[in-house]
């Protein structure tokens, strides 16, 4: 029989409301304008050009519904490191919220494999997709694995950049690992979906005797 968690009136409590995969890339492309702004028009045109995106697409999800907390992310971020560079003063400031984050992302991910509880396979439970079949859990780890490897590298671009953020190939190195990162990462994560009518990994107790043969019907084993 199969438990069913209850919320307080007995009925089945919400799953989590987590953003959409089109809400993650819609989140992403006011961080992604902001290393080439700041490179051609300056830091204060970069994050006013930024903010204004972020609030036109935060407008947009949660007129479609979206969950209201990551819809304002965007614009949230924007405002973060427009403050950010202006107590510093430098436009290297604009990407210290996208290091910090990085480097979280990557421990948070790097842990979890430590710890043998993938985050990508919490992440599929969460929404009701739990695998428990020996090669589900490979593709969690591998695709933990490769999530993490991926914010480190994003980490190291966006840590040059911030120490010189007219660098024109650094630049294109953030562009290159913002947007077209964010949609890897989401191929990645559909890559490691737990596969519909998968066997659990279930070892029969007996199997561990079958080189006894069972005794024919009517028999007595010698």
């Amino acid at each position: 029989m199969k438990r069913r968690f209850l919320g307080s009136k007995g009925n089945p409590a919400p799953r989590p409301r987590i953003d959409t995969p089109s809400g993650i890339v819609l989140s992403a492309i006011p961080s992604a304008v902001l290393a080439p702004l700041n490179a051609v028009a300056g830091t204060g045109i970069a994050v006013g050009a930024a903010a204004a995106i972020a609030a036109v697409l935060a407008a947009v999800r949660i007129r479609r519904g979206d969950p209201k907390g990551p819809a304002f992310g965007g614009l949230v971020g924007v405002g973060i490191a427009g403050f950010i560079a202006w107590q510093t003063g430098s436009g290297g400031g604009l990407f210290l919220p996208d290091l910090v984050w990085y480097l979280l992302a990557a421990l948070v991910l790097a842990g979890s494999i430590v710890v043998r509880r993938p985050l990508v396979g919490i992440g599929w439970a969460a929404v009701g997709r739990a695998g428990t079949e020996r090669a589900a859990r490979r593709r969690f780890t591998v695709a933990t694995t490769i999530l993490a490897a991926g914010f480190l590298v994003r980490a190291a671009v966006t840590g040059l950049l911030s120490l010189d953020p007219a660098n024109a190939w650094l630049v294109a190195a953030k562009v290159a690992t913002g947007l077209p990162g964010t949609l890897a990462g989401l191929a990645v994560l559909a890559w490691a979906r737990p596969r519909s009518g998968a066997r659990p990994d279930r070892t029969p107790e007996r199997a561990r005797f079958s080189r006894w043969p069972e005794p024919s019907a009517g028999r007595c084993p010698h």
